[in-house]
Formats: structure tokens, C-alpha cells, sequence
């Protein structure tokens, strides 16, 4: 569906963009994270050739954007719906005009556009609501309008520019809700540009993060966040007051153990205690996953570690920052040594 490979991307003498691969498979829904500036928005707009590039490749659907047409890119951009953190709707046009715009503009039947406009605002829950003014509705109303709006010409790559980051969180919920809902119904490939990690844990299957236009991490959400490399690790930002004695670990639960009373097994068949020091678990896509920090003490370390390989089961073992200081194949004690470094 959509593949760039080696994207550059420079405004005058400046790189914004450096050598960018990315795959999203058709139906996918997929991340681009990082925070302000590191050149998401950019990669973003030169997926429907609102930006040029330099040097690379980005196909859509089998195109070259860069080769495009001004007629091609048109027709590109149909194939492609976009919403924004501003709405961007239009103040003077009431609920249904706005969702039934770009209908109008590409001179659809008028009785194609009444069933097409309606279809949309029952699916986003404001049927109700068709000739109310754009400026009496909260603001996740109004984002529902945007992605009624860019879902019009039935488009199969729906673009997302920080959907959520003028929204509360409680709202935050109900969009990505409708998001998933949208993807599952129809199908749709989904691209979600965003600063905000708890979009991506929530809704995203695949995830690139960006920083300074470089790639920090790329890949399958749940395999990143289990693993959880330096830089992603990061940009989460998750600090925890470890135990300086004994040995920290991070376990990782993904979906299928997520639900097990894992620690509890743990404790019971090698009969010692733990420390639990923090944790969280989370909503991904249909189900959860998430991680527990625990402390044991150091002579207990390599019965835990033959545990956890046994029950090949995820996790880290951690040094006083919170790094990641272990290798599965190494000893108790070469862990230990490296850890007091």
C-alpha cells in the first residue's frame, strides 16, 4: 500500500529528512512518533505530494509520488483522506455541508451526496446533529465532522496529523474508538502522525519513531514495546525510584500472558518473594499488554533467570538509570559485574 525507501528531504539547505524506510501493508494502522519537530508532519505530506522530496523513493499504491502529475497527484489525493489537529472545517457551512464539501467539488450527483453525507455522519454518531453550526460543537464533535469530511470520496489511505492533540483525553478515547472502528468496518489503511505514546500503544499495529528526521526505532508496536530499545525507552520517559540493592528486573507481558498471574506462579514454584517496584499495563488494540519492575535479591538471580528462559517469558534486567544491562546467555555474576559499573 504504501513503501518509502531512502527518503531525503531538505527545505533549502537544511535535512529534515534521512534516509526514511517504511512499509504500511493495506488495512494497516501505522505510527509516526516523535516529538515536536523530529519531521513527522513532513513525512507525512510527502505521502500525498503536498511536500517534494529529494532524493529516495515513496510509492502509494504502486506510484511514485514524486513522479506524479499535477493530474496525477489529484487523483492521488482522492485516494486519500486527511484530517488535522484544527479541524480545518468551514466556520460559515453548517454540519452536513462541510462533511458533504468534497462531494460537491468532484460534481457528485445531488442525491449521491445527501446519501453519502448522511451514511458518513450516522457512522461518526452525529447524524443528529446535520444542520448544526461547525462552531456550536465540542471539539471532538468537531473531529468526528473532519473524519466524516475525509472519509467522503471513499478514500482507501486515511492520513492523521496530531488527530488527537487538541482533544482531553476522555475524548482522546472516544476518537481513536471511532478510528479503530473505521479500520476494522472498512478496511481502511490508516497513517497517524503523533507526539502522544498512548495513541500509538492504543491503536497503532506497526510504528516508526523519528527524531531530528532520523529513524530512532521502526517496526511491529507490540515487538518494540517489548524489547523497548534506548531511544524509544527515552521517549517514553517512564522513571521509576528502583531498589539499589538486589537486582531490578523488567517484565514484559505481551497479549497472550498479559492476563496470567505471572509473578504470582513465579514466587510460588521457586518459592521466594519479589519486590514489586512499578509497572503498568495497558490497552492495545484488542487486548493488553505492559511490564512489571521487580527486585530479588542477587543470590537468587540465576534461579529467576532459568525461570524466565524456561518459561520464555520477556524481560530486562536494569541498572540504577534504568537501562537495560543483560544478555539472556550471560551468568548471574558477569550481570551483577556489569551492573555495579
Amino acid at each position: 500500500m504504501i513503501s518509502i525507501s531512502g527518503l531525503y528531504k531538505y527545505f533549502g539547505g537544511q535535512r529534515v529528512l534521512e534516509d526514511i524506510h517504511m512499509r504500511v501493508a493495506p488495512g494497516e494502522i501505522y505510527g509516526i512518533v516523535g516529538h515536536s519537530g523530529a519531521g513527522k508532519s513532513t513525512l507525512l505530506r510527502c505521502l500525498n505530494g503536498l511536500e517534494p522530496y529529494q532524493d529516495g523513493s515513496v510509492k502509494v499504491t504502486g506510484e511514485e509520488v514524486g513522479d506524479l502529475s499535477p493530474s496525477g497527484l489529484l487523483a492521488l489525493r482522492r485516494k486519500m483522506g486527511m484530517i488535522f489537529q484544527t479541524f480545518n472545517l468551514m466556520s460559515r457551512k453548517n454540519v452536513f455541508k462541510n462533511v458533504a464539501f468534497p462531494l460537491e467539488i468532484w460534481k457528485t450527483p445531488k442525491a449521491e451526496v445527501e446519501d453519502r453525507a448522511m451514511e458518513l455522519l450516522d457512522l461518526v454518531g452525529l447524524a443528529d446533529r446535520r444542520n448544526d453550526r461547525v462552531q456550536n460543537l465540542s471539539g471532538g464533535q468537531k473531529q468526528r465532522v473532519g473524519i466524516a469530511r475525509a472519509l467522503a470520496l471513499r478514500p482507501g489511505i486515511l492520513l492523521c496529523d496530531e488527530a488527537t492533540s487538541a482533544l482531553d483525553p476522555k475524548t482522546t478515547g472516544s476518537i481513536l474508538d471511532l478510528l479503530e472502528d473505521i479500520n476494522k468496518r472498512l478496511g481502511l489503511t490508516i497513517v497517524i502522525v503523533t507526539h502522544q505514546m498512548e495513541v500509538v500503544k492504543r491503536l497503532c499495529h506497526k510504528m516508526l519513531l523519528l527524531d531530528g528526521g532520523v529513524t530512532m526505532a521502526e517496526g511491529a508496536t507490540e515487538d518494540l514495546f517489548l524489547s523497548l530499545p534506548a531511544n524509544l525507552r527515552k521517549f517514553i520517559d517512564e522513571e521509576y525510584t528502583l531498589i539499589p540493592n538486589g537486582v531490578n528486573i523488567r517484565l514484559m507481558f505481551p497479549r497472550d500472558i498479559s492476563q496470567d498471574a505471572v509473578i504470582t506462579t513465579m514466587a510460588r514454584e521457586l518459592d521466594i518473594g519479589f519486590s514489586i517496584v512499578g509497572g503498568k499495563l495497558e490497552r492495545y488494540l484488542d487486548d493488553v499488554f505492559g511490564f512489571l519492575i521487580i527486585n530479588v535479591r542477587p543470590e537468587l538471580l540465576d534461579r529467576v533467570m532459568d525461570y524466565m528462559r524456561e518459561k520464555r517469558l520477556y524481560w530486562q534486567i536494569l541498572d540504577a538509570d534504568g537501562d537495560s544491562v543483560h544478555d539472556h546467555d550471560e551468568s548471574a555474576d558477569r550481570i551483577m559485574n556489569r551492573s555495579r559499573r
